[in-house]
């Protein structure tokens, strides 16, 4: 998954939270250790002050250790850690989007740190999905760094225009929209609920919805299940949506939506919590639509439950040729601590690691950390990276919506694409 920017826009300093500080305890803590601490950080992953606290807080227990942070872009990482761990010297420490952890645990490339789970703060509570997504065959290969829930974020001066409330079922978010259509849809750009083609992270909810699968896993096996009757189903009831409300191009993706959000001609688009932030920031949006937005679940075809949500996010692992793995365990362990992952809730605007701290959420990210309690992850499997760098979803969702192909035929071609590269 690409869940690069799962952050608010913030603002610049903020005072550091009192509480105390987390993360695992180094054997060697005399400050004699010397060398460089390598970290790959992700670009928009943790404010700057977060990791300058962590930082802070490393050094003065190891001063002669110099930690270098280097900020990765999501674009190009998979070649430059493939390239990495080729290599001889990767960083000691990197940021794994959830979907690439079980390639690189299953290439050997990861530290298995399995034994030291339990010395890690708040490992008894961290989210379920975001641990499932360390762990490839029985072993922990990285903890939990910061997760991600999509909602959907609408205009509430529209919603009240038409008389609308925030819809409890998938009927009802259709009949919103068709209102919502009456009253602005002589607007050509004009989309109640905005839903590019290639959107496949917000098309995974409706399948699941409604008992379907992506694939499934028998033994070693895998077998797509995209082509089942209750993912057909689900995708039916997507596409009907999309062709009645939405205007986006159906042949794009969602990488700009927030920009076209805050252009005001959309009421309604699957999101981030993040996206918030660029919505409403001086540069890229609106910032007159800060006190005009709210969010709501995904509603599922069961009136008055919700859809279950791909839990994006990011782990923290620490290399199997690491020279420094009790330095990197130590860092990881502070990042991933009380401390930082307070700061990363409360400043990044993100579902920390650990469900103990969720309650710290409030506003708009709180309605996406509700949403995060119904969650689903993609196969776990080791060439999951490769489904979607095949962009097999994509395409089957493109060919659905542009009428190409009929459901049938897209999620079949879809399925015996997904079958082979998984068991590949």
């Amino acid at each position: 998954m690409n869940p690069r920017k799962l952050l608010f826009s913030v603002a610049a300093a903020f005072a550091l939270l009192a509480t105390a500080c987390g993360g695992t305890t180094s054997s060697n803590t005399t400050g004699n250790e010397s060398g460089t601490l390598t970290v790959w950080l992700m670009n928009g992953s943790a404010p700057q002050s977060v990791v300058d606290g962590v930082n802070a807080d490393f050094k003065a227990k190891h001063p002669n250790v110099t930690v270098n942070v280097e900020i990765q872009q999501w674009s190009d990482v998979t070649t430059k850690l493939d390239t990495a761990f080729a290599g001889s010297t990767p960083p000691d420490v990197m940021e794994l989007g959830n979907t690439l952890v079980a390639k690189y645990a299953a290439a050997g490339a990861l530290q298995d740190i399995s034994s030291k789970k339990g010395g890690f703060q708040n490992s008894g509570t961290w989210l379920q999905s975001l641990t499932d997504s360390c762990t490839y065959q029985g072993k922990l290969y990285c903890i939990p760094y910061y997760a991600g829930s999509r909602a959907i974020i609408y205009r509430t001066d529209m919603f009240a225009a038409v008389g609308a409330t925030p819809p409890t079922s998938i009927d009802e978010l259709a009949t919103v929209g068709q209102k919502l259509m009456g009253k602005y849809g002589s607007d050509p750009n004009f989309s109640a609920l905005y839903f590019p083609g290639k959107y496949w992270y917000a098309a995974a909810p409706f399948v699941w919805d409604f008992g379907g699968d992506i694939a499934t896993q028998s033994g070693s096996k895998w077998q797509g299940a995209i082509n089942s009757a209750q993912s057909q189903q689900g995708l039916t009831v997507l596409r009907n949506l999309v062709a009645n409300l939405s205007r986006a191009d159906k042949t794009g993706d969602e990488l700009k939506q927030d920009q076209a959000f805050a252009q005001g001609h959309i009421a309604m688009i699957v999101a981030n919590g993040w996206e918030v932030g660029v919505i409403t920031d001086p540069k890229s949006g609106d910032p007159t639509l800060k006190d005009k937005l709210d969010a709501f679940p995904i509603p599922s075809h069961n009136a008055g439950q919700t859809a279950p949500v791909f839990l994006g996010g990011s782990d923290l692992a620490i290399a199997a040729k690491s020279k420094q793995q009790a330095l990197a365990q130590e860092w990881v362990g502070l990042l991933g601590g009380t401390k930082a992952q307070s700061q990363m809730v409360t400043v990044g605007g993100v579902i920390p690691n650990t469900t103990s701290l969720v309650s710290l959420s409030s506003g708009l990210p709180a309605k996406f950390a509700a949403a995060a309690k119904v969650s689903r992850f993609t196969p776990n499997s080791p060439n999951w990276a490769n489904v979607e760098s095949a962009n097999v979803l994509q395409d089957m969702l493109v060919s659905i919506f542009t009428g190409k192909s009929t459901i049938p035929a897209a999620t079949s071609a879809a399925n015996d694409k997904i079958t082979n590269i998984l068991n590949s």
